[in-house]
């Protein structure tokens, strides 16, 4: 078992050196007792801070674009608030501020140019919901099964195109994502480690651009993930009395670290 906990930790640690958070699925009976909440209370409230960090969302160019997006970065840091029930599901809103950059190339056929673009936006306004179940425990091992959907609408706020800058003006950035996923995890005193699978839709859209930034010749692109199934760990600690932490690193579909903590009230 300690083992099983030191390769978990070793894998956050790449992850974090190397996309929408998952989260530990066992959190629904982490913490036993909160600030006015007792282990035997059949419902509880928790709040809390999750910071994610993409470092490379893995994203390609779709309908009106061909390619794939060379680097799609992601900084994320919101507030929680969590229902539970009988510590075994957890439904989760989450509401913070976002910030994005992308880049990515184009090509002209008939006069046979490559264009690069770069664009960077505002910190805007996301929110998720998320939901989280308890599907097996014993012998300190839980398997669960979640799901969450995020969105953002971006405000474009630098746009450049071969190195010149142009106005972003009137421009759209709208993000998406929703996504499942199964994990499986093992408490040890203190520690809570965990690894899982998911599988995710992400789908970006840009348009009313002033230059054209796809294919088409046009103000308008979009992207996807090009990989949707990918590969999470991550580490939980508490005592089980009032408070959490939890690290955790994605790979495979995306390149992304989440810190996040909580307290029960």
């Amino acid at each position: 078992m300690r083992f099983f906990t030191y390769q978990c930790a070793v894998l956050v640690a790449t992850a974090a050196l190397h996309a929408s958070p998952v989260g530990n699925t066992a959190a629904p009976k982490i913490i036993q007792i909160g600030f006015f909440t007792s282990c035997d209370s059949w419902v509880d409230f928790r709040a809390g801070y999750e910071g994610d960090f993409v470092a490379d969302g893995k994203m390609k160019q779709s309908n009106q674009g061909q390619g794939r997006v060379d680097n799609y970065e992601q900084w994320t840091n919101s507030g929680t608030l969590t229902f539970n029930l009988l510590d075994r599901i957890d439904l989760v809103g989450v509401f913070g501020s976002s910030h994005t950059e992308a880049d990515w190339r184009f090509e002209d056929a008939v006069a046979g140019t490559v264009t690069r673009i770069k664009v960077e936006t505002e910190t805007n306004f996301l929110w998720a919901f998320e939901g989280r179940a308890i599907v097996y425990e014993g012998c300190n091992t839980s398997i669960g099964l979640g799901g969450r959907y995020t969105s953002c609408n971006f405000q474009p706020n630098r746009l450049s195109s071969n190195g010149s800058i142009v106005s972003p003006e009137g421009s759209q950035f709208e993000w998406r994502e929703w996504q499942i996923n199964m994990d499986l995890s093992y408490s040890v005193h203190f520690f809570t480690p965990y690894i899982g699978c998911k599988y995710s839709h992400a789908e970006t859209l840009l348009s009313h651009f002033a230059t054209p930034i796809s294919s088409s010749l046009t103000g308008s692109n979009s992207f996807k993930n090009r990989v949707p199934v990918g590969m999470y760990v991550g580490c939980a600690i508490s005592n089980g009395h009032y408070f959490m932490f939890n690290l955790e690193g994605r790979v495979i579909d995306e390149e992304a670290v989440t810190v996040s903590a909580e307290f029960r009230f």
